[in-house]
């Protein structure tokens, strides 16, 4: 710049030096810039910069540290200048636009990398995402890599398999061309030597053998877990407060030989820890060491009294040391009018004897409680010692057990067995359902069999028999042999109207009873229906089959039969083999004679008669199901219900005694008659027994013989008669009718 003073202007302004002109701004490194400098020298500066720039031109690369470059997916180390970051931009511009097809914009997207997929770049950074061509790649060469590995393994399994089949062809020990795998055993056979496996198997099969024959079978092992009768409830001989089960490492329900073993143990250490105690403390010397104990159990006569006392001295522990002192010890029985009986022991001898000592009570009155008193008596030379024990022993007076019979709508005969003579008293009392007397009998100076007729009851009502006795000043209420039974209800007259059920046995013995029976029905009808009066009568028809290894009768296929109701259709199996056929021909009907004879018609006809209802399979040659089905009909309404308040029947034809569910009668059997009997009373329906099968017998154990369909009869107020005849079926309707 030149200098000049000159006041002249140029272009309005005033004429001035650059060098005269200072720079007062900061100072500007990147130039060398300073304050205070002239402008000529910042002019200067600042046009020495220009040139350099424009000399240098793209060769111009400052530092882009610090610069977030992620998004360009750059790989390896991330650029720090301008040059390499401007060339990743391109790269990226260029990438995108090719990708994009057809002119357009969209870039590729990265992908999350899944975890077994990570991994870390050159420089050590973690790469979880990739665009979605380098993605592509990773995928393919990893594709790539396991297909080689499946080969690789695929390879293996075939020679696996190869060697397998070789040693399945084996039998052990392997030999020929086998080439076995070998180990070196540690307890078996080749010990420390190179062994064929084959050798070293058979050789544990021969010790496993021997060792389970030491040991036993599992089903010994688990005998002798389950031998032991301590249990986790038994208390600890060390601690009787303890019981086992709260002991560390007992096991409630051993099922294993260790947890048994294991229990087993825990007793041994407390049996231990017992006897330690045992031998620290022990022993009481003198009469210290004597134990006193006893039990008394009676002895009974044939008629129920007790006879005598049995002692038992087994709780009781005299030492060697001790005998028994002179006059030994002595036991006194003392009844309650003071009368006594006294005997003297040997305990030291008794104490080991677990039969005891037998005390008869001769004529002490046992009825009434005894007094027992024990004085023992010991001695070992230096020490005399004496204790003194007492009891009771409870008075007993027997019972005995009544047998109701002859049960009416009013009257009940009670019977029992005196056993305790003469002097014994006894009152019978009838008791109803609110426990309330209502009629009583006392019996004095009685016979060896007591037999009482109790009247005033009434009819279809339940009851209670129930005995007291007194004998010997004590009394004894019989609660434990007390009896029920069930008065007769109340028969209606015929003229109420009639329900009559006929139930027969329909095997092939009972086809002429069952013609017998078609020829004389319309008599039997005529009488029925006189005897109704004014009123309706119903009648119902059943048969009682059964096969043995057959699910179907022989008229299975019958329409007559099919066509039935299946709930007239009974068949179902009973026991040994035996199916039961009860079926309902004919349901209570208001006046049905013309249904019901058609029913009973159609019943027994031969094969290629007038219909197929031939007779049927028969069990055997034993008892039919006669009982089930009159079970049936009487309780189950398989005829429809019977009605009230009028006069009900049912009439049995039968040959053979009735057969439960197996064919035979036995005495289940014996009991559901008597059963039926009592539920015939209650309903007020009579049974007529006709046929063979009322004469036949039974015996029941320990009794004399019975006949079982006369007893159902004659319990239920009904008949029997060894002959299946329409004019004794009618006979007996017409007495019944006139009965009361």
């Amino acid at each position: 710049m030149i200098s000049t003073s000159s006041s002249a202007t140029t272009n309005g302004c005033d004429n001035i030096s650059s060098n005269c002109v200072i720079w007062q701004g900061p100072d500007i490194a990147c130039i060398d810039l300073c304050n205070g400098d002239t402008i000529s020298e910042v002019t200067k500066k600042i046009g020495d910069k220009v040139c350099q720039i424009i000399t240098d031109g793209v060769s111009a690369n400052p530092n882009l540290t610090g610069l977030d470059l992620s998004c360009l997916n750059i790989q390896g180390t991330t650029p720090t200048t301008l040059v390499p970051v401007l060339q990743a931009m391109v790269n990226q511009i260029c990438l995108n636009a090719s990708s994009s097809g057809s002119g357009g914009t969209t870039p590729l997207p990265m992908m999350v990398l899944p975890a077994c997929l990570r991994y870390n770049d050159a420089s050590g950074n973690p790469v979880t995402e990739l665009r979605l061509d380098a993605f592509a790649t990773l995928i393919a060469n990893q594709v790539c890599t396991n297909l080689a590995s499946i080969n690789t393994i695929n390879t293996t399994l075939t020679s696996f398999n190869t060697r397998i089949d070789v040693l399945e062809a084996c039998v052990l020990p392997c030999s020929g061309g086998v080439v076995e795998a070998q180990i070196i055993p540690t307890c078996v056979s080749n010990v420390g030597n190179l062994t064929n496996v084959s050798v070293v198997v058979l050789a544990l099969e021969t010790a496993f053998c021997s060792l389970q024959t030491a040991v036993g079978l599992p089903s010994a092992i688990n005998l002798a877990i389950n031998q032991s009768v301590i249990t986790g409830t038994s208390n600890s001989l060390t601690d009787s407060s303890v019981s086992y089960g709260s002991i560390s490492g007992w096991n409630n329900s051993p099922s294993t030989l260790a947890q048994s073993v294991q229990n087993a143990w825990v007793v041994i250490d407390d049996i231990y820890s017992a006897v330690a105690a045992i031998q620290t403390n022990c022993c009481p010397g003198g009469c210290d060491a004597i134990v006193y104990n006893y039990t008394t159990s009676n002895s009974f006569a044939s008629n129920g009294l007790i006879n005598g006392v049995l002692f038992n001295f087994i709780g009781s522990s005299i030492p060697s040391t001790f005998t028994d002192a002179s006059g030994y010890t002595l036991l006194t029985l003392t009844d309650v009018t003071g009368t006594s009986l006294s005997t003297t022991v040997s305990v030291t001898s008794l104490q080991n004897d677990a039969a005891g000592y037998f005390f008869s009570t001769g004529a002490l009155n046992t009825a009434q409680d005894l007094s027992v008193t024990v004085n023992y008596s010991f001695v070992n030379g230096t020490d005399t010692c004496a204790n003194n024990q007492s009891s009771v022993i409870t008075g007993l007076v027997p019972c005995s057990t009544p047998v109701t019979s002859a049960i009416t709508e009013t009257d009940v005969t009670v019977t029992f067995s005196n056993l305790l003579g003469t002097t014994a008293i006894y009152t019978i009392d009838i008791i109803d359902g609110a426990n309330v007397v209502v009629a009583t009998e006392q019996v004095t100076n009685p016979t060896a069999s007591v037999s009482r007729t109790l009247t005033g009851l009434t009819p279809g009502t339940a009851y209670t028999v129930r005995l007291t006795v007194q004998f010997n000043g004590a009394t004894q209420v019989c609660n434990s042999t007390q009896q029920t039974f069930t008065t007769e209800s109340a028969a209606a007259s015929c003229s109420d109207g009639m329900d009559v059920a006929f139930i027969m046995d329909y095997t092939g013995s009972m086809a002429t009873s069952i013609a017998t029976l078609q020829s004389g029905f319309a008599s039997l009808i005529s009488t029925i229906s006189t005897s109704s009066g004014a009123n309706n009568y119903r009648l119902s028809i059943v048969t009682a089959d059964e096969a043995i290894n057959s699910t179907t009768p022989n008229y299975a296929s019958c329409t007559e039969y099919t066509s039935l109701p299946a709930a007239q259709r009974l068949n179902y199996p009973g026991n040994s083999n035996h199916q039961l056929f009860i079926t309902a021909w004919e349901m209570f009907q208001d006046n049905n004679a013309t249904t019901a004879t058609t029913a009973l018609n159609q019943l027994g006809q031969p094969a290629g008669g007038a219909t197929c209802v031939q007779m049927g399979n028969g069990g055997a040659t034993g008892p039919e199901c006669t009982d089930q089905a009159i079970n049936r009909v009487l309780n189950n309404s398989f005829t429809n219900a019977w009605r009230s308040n009028v006069a009900k029947y049912i009439i049995v034809g039968t040959d053979v005694l009735p057969g439960g569910d197996d064919g035979s009668f036995d005495a289940n059997d014996w009991t559901f008659i008597q059963t039926l009997a009592t539920q015939a009373l209650t309903q007020g329906v009579q049974i007529f027994i006709l046929g063979p099968g009322v004469d036949v017998t039974y015996t029941p154990p320990g009794q004399s013989a019975v006949f079982p369909w006369r007893y159902l009869a004659t319990q239920t107020g009904g008949a029997f008669n060894n002959t299946f005849d329409t004019a004794v079926i009618n006979s007996q309707i017409t007495a019944a009718c006139l009965t009361p």
